[in-house]
């Protein structure tokens, strides 16, 4: 089983999530994928011939393709050798590229240090993007002293020249008041500046602004506005927020049809997370059991959903396959948190050792800490796996874990922190207790869907997911 770290919760799914509890209270109780595209054979032997042969260009190209995986395989380790190929030749994205490289540990070795080192050689070719990269070590004092009013300058530079997600890192942290004094007049800047290039996620900025969030006047029709702009860019997360503005607790029988349209919209447009609240919206407005057109909607949802990766879906079908209604699965999904939902996956899916005697077992989790997610990489949208190694005692503690790989160094300190806090019911085995090697996946991302409950209150700041 794989176990999710700290969620982001947008706009979207704070509101809808709310809409529903009230559902759930009320009702009677009862027992998005790029495309991998390969550069052809005969492409990549020119790449490499030119390569080899000292085209900067082609070595940028090569190396982005190591990167990317378009080469055939993705190989960070080939990659670095190529980018440091181009940077020794002072090319800017190669040495942007070997900062986040070495930042994050993947190809070479992590180093802070030597990734600022790169990211000032970027800044000095002219590569705006790494005044974001250098900021974010500035703000954590990653391989520098520790700086927020140098990591603010610094991202404004990126954001000056227009570099969207420093623009949208900005408006995250005046809204949060990371590194800096909470201040949402600066947040709605920084978000007017993105909506005016015509991003979709600073349109939506603006609409949760509007919402009434940070201490600013909540004007509706103002946010529904800035939403619809995003939707009209077939921006599917702008089609769920819009909904989430009318499914409310408040909502009119006329609010309520508009939400669901918008809903179905968003899920026409491939958002995962409106597939799992439509199926919600269904199964609490439909009978129980409910007709049978309905009963396969609500199962072809909640498979979309879990296909693209959300786990709340995959519970949903779960408990309905175990004997559940659909409201009585949504109902504990949303309202039970998750930490005490994994324990009770965890303890139910447990298997006998495939050796030893009738009766061994192996440690079944009694408790979880779920770890913080780490606030740069919260602010970047940086997601990633974090695989832990660790021995179950006879006491059922954790003990020795250690980091077998991870996406990012600043996730395995974390992730290593909320392990140690596990507790297991001991293994058994020859009929005695007994210590036992594990490994559990600690997975850092970001859902509309997962953890809505803990970000239900309509203060929560436009960006979601704090510290807790």
């Amino acid at each position: 089983m794989r176990f999710r770290g700290l969620h982001h919760l947008g706009v979207g799914g704070l509101l809808i999530w709310n809409a529903l509890v009230t559902c759930a209270a009320d009702a009677p109780v009862s027992p998005t994928a790029a495309v991998h595209v390969v550069l052809p054979p005969d492409e990549l032997a020119r790449l490499q011939r030119e390569a080899t042969a000292g085209s900067v260009d082609a070595q940028l190209e090569l190396a982005l393709a190591y990167d990317a995986g378009t080469a055939g395989k993705r190989d960070q380790v080939e990659a670095a050798q190529w980018y440091e190929r181009a940077a020794a030749q002072n090319v800017g994205v190669a040495h942007l590229r070997l900062g986040m490289l070495q930042e994050a540990g993947t190809g070479l070795q992590q180093d802070y240090v030597a990734a600022r080192v790169h990211y000032e050689k970027a800044v000095a070719a002219g590569v705006p993007e790494a005044n974001l990269r250098l900021g974010i070590l500035y703000l954590e004092g990653w391989g520098a002293a520790r700086d927020p009013a140098l990591a603010v300058a610094t991202i404004e530079k990126a954001a000056e020249a227009g570099y969207r997600p420093a623009q949208s890192v900005l408006s995250d942290m005046y809204a949060g008041g990371v590194g800096v004094k909470r201040d949402p007049v600066k947040a709605v800047a920084w978000a007017e500046r993105m909506a005016r290039q015509k991003d979709p996620e600073g349109e939506i900025r603006l609409g949760v602004l509007a919402l009434g969030v940070q201490g600013l006047k909540e004007d509706r029709q103002l946010a529904r506005e800035w939403f619809q702009l995003s939707a009209q860019q077939e921006y599917s997360d702008g089609m769920l927020a819009m909904a989430a503005t009318f499914l409310r607790p408040d909502r009119t029988p006329e609010d309520a049809k508009l939400g669901v349209r918008w809903l179905e919209l968003a899920v026409d447009n491939g958002n995962s997370a409106a597939a799992f609240y439509l199926g919600a919206q269904l199964a609490f407005a439909a009978g129980n059991p409910p007709d049978q057109a309905t009963e396969v909607r609500i199962r072809e949802l909640l498979e979309q959903s879990a296909r693209a990766g959300e786990s709340s879906a995959d519970e949903v079908l779960e408990l309905a396959k175990d004997g559940s209604t659909w409201q009585e699965a949504f109902r504990h999904v949303l309202t039970v948190p998750y930490e005490r939902r994994y324990v009770q996956r965890a303890q139910t899916s447990g298997v006998p050792l495939a050796t030893g005697r009738a009766g061994d077992s192996m440690p079944v989790v009694v408790k979880i800490v779920r770890p913080i997610y780490p606030r740069a990489l919260r602010l970047t949208h940086t997601t990633g796996e974090v695989l832990v190694d660790f021995v179950v005692d006879v006491t059922g503690r954790v003990r020795n874990p250690f980091v077998v790989r991870s996406a990012h160094e600043a996730f395995s300190d974390h992730a290593l922190v909320a392990v140690r806090q596990w507790v297991f019911v001991p293994g058994i085995k020859d009929g005695h207790l007994a210590a036992y090697h594990m490994q559990v996946p600690v997975v850092f991302e970001f859902s509309e869907v997962n953890d809505a409950r803990a970000k239900r209150s309509k203060r929560t700041p436009a960006v979601g997911a704090g510290e807790r």
